[in-house]
């Protein structure tokens, strides 16, 4: 890495004599230093032009069809191809499951970078407990070992980041994040065990998580909550869905997308203001609680 780095910034160097050296004078001088000076930095510019070419084949970039002018690529590098053939699969049937359920996405294009668990760290900057990111637009899975895949994690980690995605866009980008998390964690399907014994032991000595702390993402709460976030997030995700159905989603998507505030979309999609349906949603935490530990 050290050396490829170096060539590079010696060829941006000697490039940018390049430019500096295309407004000097070379009347009469073709058989001197000028004519030797160009050969040199033709050759160099050839090198340049190598290393970026050997980089980009370094990276497969795989496009997935979906319809509806949604565009997806899936990115990682060479080597990784049948890797990259299960994600493109597990794209493609997520997005098709997802749009059944809630409404047809709006047009929009995305990768999924597959990556060494470093490099991921490394350019996101998450919390050690992130296992996948959507960053940027971006949706990132990191790759522990790719002698030694957990598939189940990988499909579980796909689903996850894509709903998010597809959230963004059918909301406009203005879904509430307890909303956003629990409808990711929802699709991913058979819920995550460790879930409701975080849930139990959070409320075991503190109240259910305030909706309003959970509004943006997850990655800035207090790790001691985080559990309990993504687990309240679902239960509540889950009873909006069991009262609900899935037209009320798409009506409250719809009214974000067009730029209506929350609290018009969730009480005229949801029949019931959002601080109401806190407050119910705490007394059926409380109850579930109770019940779960008879």
């Amino acid at each position: 890495m050290k050396s490829g780095f170096g060539k590079t910034r010696l060829a941006f160097q000697l490039l940018g004599l390049i430019i500096l050296c295309g407004t000097a004078p070379v009347a009469a001088e073709e058989n001197g230093i000028y004519a030797s000076q160009r050969q040199t930095l033709a050759s160099v510019k050839r090198s340049y032009d190598e290393i970026q070419n050997k980089q980009k084949q370094k990276l497969l970039f795989s496009p997935v069809s979906v319809g509806n002018g949604v565009n997806i690529t899936v990115i990682a590098p060479s080597e990784w191809r049948s890797l990259v053939e299960i994600v493109k699969k597990i794209v493609s049937s997520t997005h098709t499951r997802f749009e059944q359920l809630f409404g047809t996405s709006p047009a929009f294009s995305t990768t999924i970078r597959l990556m060494e668990e470093d490099a991921f760290f490394k350019k996101t900057g998450a919390p050690a407990w992130t296992n996948a990111m959507y960053y940027h637009g971006e949706i990132i899975i990191p790759i522990q070992d790719i002698n030694r895949l957990d598939l189940d994690n990988i499909k579980r980690s796909i689903r996850h980041e894509y709903a998010h995605a597809i959230v963004h866009e059918l909301s406009g980008g203005n879904c509430p994040g307890w909303l956003d998390e629990g409808i990711a964690q929802w699709v991913e399907g058979v819920e995550n065990p460790a879930l409701r014994p975080a849930l139990q032991k959070w409320l075991k000595n503190n109240n259910p998580v305030q909706l309003s702390l959970l509004q943006g993402g997850f990655t800035r709460l207090e790790e001691s909550m985080v559990p309990a976030a993504y687990a309240q997030s679902l239960f509540a995700t889950t009873t909006l869905i069991q009262g609900y159905g899935f037209d009320a989603f798409k009506s409250y998507f719809k009214f974000l997308r067009e730029g209506y505030s929350n609290e018009y979309a969730f009480s005229t999609s949801f029949s019931v203001h959002e601080k109401l349906f806190e407050v119910a949603l705490e007394k059926k935490l409380r109850e579930w609680n109770e019940s779960d530990r008879q």
